[in-house]
């Protein structure tokens, strides 16, 4: 296979030519040709063939589905549903391309709607003056279940069947289906097709004259749906789990701050049964090596709230910086979660990226940017643990001029050993040393870890802040920790921590000259050596413009020589280079102190009268930075 791809390459790459970048971006969609898999690992790449362009996936790749991400040699393995549409951003890098994302549809666009005619226990949905639909359900969470073609399965854990506002709807499996009865789509109310539902734990059955809406595939002679919307208002409760939410669109546009492009905003917009309810938006951040995930606030966003209305909610970016961007994105309501009878928790869904969007050239003949895939934590960094224990690490090869470099760097699980030794056997003339080999499964055992990133800070911005971490399960000795800071949110401003390997460092923010509120948020990764166990915790720092600066006053001396020589040396948070200090003697004029480095200010100055009292304050430009700080009783040397 290697042999074969390394042809194709040579066949079908780009020849570098003069005045060509070394790297520079790809993107293609079309039909799907021939699929090469390099290596037997279930992380495995290969190659692609799409409009006679070779592609190289890189191990670790997973690929996109409509509801499911599917490692590359599984897709490879796998039934595909006849001729498929593929997707593939990545970059030209010397004279091969490399992917770093690859999603797969029967057809992008393959959609359409109409009105049930009748329905079947078996799953069946037909249309009036159309075709049979049928849900791709393998789990037979919405229907009686069909496992034709897995891939392109209707997610079952965030309903892709629902009512217009997110509401979870099915198909019976029989006359009283207890799952899905027909108590939950009342005839008694004043419109049977918006309505309060009387019992939320439990999904609405589809009705013939359902007006409905439909993505699928084609396979068998069937239309396979893996998401369907039923033109049905389905409200609950308003504050009160459960409640549901829809994610029609989640944009992720990536940050470039070349003059010669310009970038996207992020963009969440979907519907909730729940208008009363504020909606979130969290990244799922996820730990490369054990697989663990944590929620990272973006955003928030309040739905429109008519009576019988679509109850539609919409957060948008600005184009501020969202953080280390994520596969998936994780949308909550504020009335909390509740694992309903058919197994859905609801008040969240995970939503994945449905689009992401890379800067676009806006200076014709300049140079069109790599792609820069760097900030896209999974890809980075790794997708975590697969089903079979395999760990899916950062793509490889990177797609990109240098790979970044992983926040975290995971041991390989250990499986067994071959362990050679001489065992006395008996024979019939007694016994006989004999050699025999034996496999020996090493035992590593987990160990559990406790991080503490310390509390939340809300400061001025242009101040020094210290980052304060620790370890806090008993028994683990120190010496077998390692420690990584780094900045996984807020403004893409570079911000360098001193010490990144130490437990204590610090960081200098720079001054907050928005209107908002900047908020960055930083994570503690500590790894157990011996056992690769690691874990994390994060701190949010929140630069305002309105935190007072806490001066520090180390030195206040006076002595007589010279008519009388004073000096005062302050030390203080406020460690921006724009920022001043000025001080002031008894009830005198205040006077400029000289910045001695970064939050040192000193003052000395002779014929002076001996002070009483010495108070300093900190500025930007005119502006105070606090009432100031005084100290009474001058040293006298």
């Amino acid at each position: 296979m290697l042999l074969s791809f390394c042809l194709l390459v040579a066949t079908f790459a780009p020849t570098l030519v003069v005045g060509q970048p070394a790297v520079y971006p790809f993107t293609v969609v079309g039909i799907l040709g021939s699929v090469n898999v390099i290596g037997t690992e279930v992380n495995s790449g290969g190659s692609v063939s799409v409009s006679g362009y070779n592609i190289r996936i890189p191990d670790n790749l997973l690929v996109d589905f409509p509801a499911a991400q599917v490692p590359f040699a599984e897709f490879a393995a796998g039934d595909r549903a006849g001729p498929n549409e593929v997707s593939i951003t990545g970059n030209v890098v010397g004279e091969t391309i490399i992917a770093g994302q690859m999603a797969v549809s029967q057809l992008s666009l393959q959609a359409s709607n109409g009105i049930i005619e009748s329905l079947s226990f078996d799953g069946a949905i037909k249309l009036l003056h159309g075709p049979t639909i049928r849900i791709n359900d393998p789990r037979a969470r919405y229907s009686s279940g069909t496992t034709a073609v897995p891939f392109f399965t209707a997610d079952d854990e965030n309903p892709s069947i629902t009512s217009f506002g997110g509401f979870p709807m099915c198909v019976p499996r029989s006359g009283d289906d207890p799952l899905c009865p027909q108590s939950n789509r009342p005839t008694t109310v004043p419109n049977p097709k918006n309505y309060f539902v009387p019992n939320p734990m439990l999904m609405a059955p589809l009705k013939v004259g359902d007006y409905v809406e439909f993505s699928y595939i084609e396979f068998g002679g069937e239309l396979l749906c893996y998401a369907l919307t039923a033109n049905v208002g389905i409200y609950t409760t308003a504050g009160t789990a459960p409640g549901f939410i829809l994610v029609e669109d989640a944009l992720i546009g990536v940050i470039n701050n070349n003059p010669d492009v310009e970038f996207a905003r992020a963009r969440f917009v979907g519907y909730t049964t729940d208008p009363n309810t504020l909606v979130s938006i969290y990244a799922i951040d996820i730990n490369p090596c054990t697989g663990a995930e944590s929620d990272r606030l973006i955003g928030s966003a309040t739905p429109e709230n008519v009576a019988g209305g679509r109850s539609k909610w919409e957060w948008r970016s600005d184009r501020q910086d969202i953080g280390y961007y994520t596969r998936n994105y994780r949308v909550k309501l504020a009335s909390g979660q509740k694992l309903t009878t058919n197994g859905i928790l609801s008040g969240q869904y995970v939503q994945p990226v449905t689009e992401w969007i890379f800067p676009e050239v806006i200076t014709p003949g300049a140079v069109n940017p790599p792609l820069d895939f760097s900030g896209i934590g999974p890809l980075a960094n790794g997708f975590g643990p697969y089903s079979s224990g395999k760990i899916f690490r950062q793509l490889t090869p990177w797609p990109g001029a240098t790979p970044p470099t992983p926040i975290s760097i995971c041991t390989d699980p250990v499986t067994s050993v071959s362990v050679t030794t001489e065992i006395p056997e008996p024979t019939e003339t007694g016994t006989e040393v004999v050699t025999a080999t034996a496999t020996v499964v090493p035992t590593i055992t987990p160990v559990p870890l406790i991080v503490d990133a310390g509390s939340d800070q809300t400061v001025r911005g242009g101040v020094r802040v210290t980052l304060s971490g620790a370890q806090t399960a008993p028994n683990i000795p120190t010496a077998d920790l390692t420690y990584k800071w780094s900045q996984i949110g807020g403004s893409i401003i570079n911000i360098e921590i001193a010490s990144p390997d130490a437990t204590v460092t610090t960081l200098d923010l720079p001054v907050n000259l928005g209107t908002t509120n900047e908020v960055r948020e930083f994570l503690l990764l500590i790894t157990h050596v011996p056992s690769g166990s690691v874990a994390n915790d994060t701190i949010v720092i929140t630069a305002d413009k309105t935190s007072i600066d806490h001066p520090v006053i180390e030195t206040f001396t006076w002595q007589s020589k010279q008519s009388g020589t004073v000096a005062v040396t302050v030390r203080t948070e406020l460690v921006d280079a724009s920022a001043s200090m000025k001080c002031r003697f008894g009830n005198g004029a205040e006077v400029l102190m000289t910045r001695a480095g970064p939050g040192v200010y000193t003052y000395a100055a002779r014929s002076t009268p001996r002070p009483a009292s010495v108070t300093v304050r900190s500025y930007f430009g005119t502006v105070a930075v606090g009432a100031g700080v005084t100290r009474t009783g001058v040293t006298l040397l």
